[in-house]
């Protein structure tokens, strides 16, 4: 990917704000949950969600801590209800 700076970002950059963000969207889960940040931490390294994210084809490495915590969310919910079928 370039910017407007012709500036290329390397993989390790992506890396770098991916993780950046998923640290703070898990503050947010855990704190909305009311569990602790390494149990926040470990289910939210399970899903497919956290694998999207290194995706970087996706792109998604480029947004938020919410919507990082919006698509997780949307997956979980996903998952109960298949359970319930």
């Amino acid at each position: 990917m370039e910017t407007a700076y012709n500036h290329v970002v390397t993989d390790r950059e992506k890396d770098l704000c991916a993780v950046t963000t998923i640290r703070r969207m898990v503050e947010i889960y855990a704190d909305n949950k009311k569990i602790p940040y390494d149990e926040a931490f470990y289910q939210f390294a399970a899903s497919r969600t956290y694998k999207a994210i290194f995706d970087f084809k996706t792109g998604i490495w480029r947004e938020g801590a919410y919507y990082f915590l919006a698509l997780y969310e949307e997956e979980m919910e996903e998952q109960q209800s298949s359970i319930k079928k």
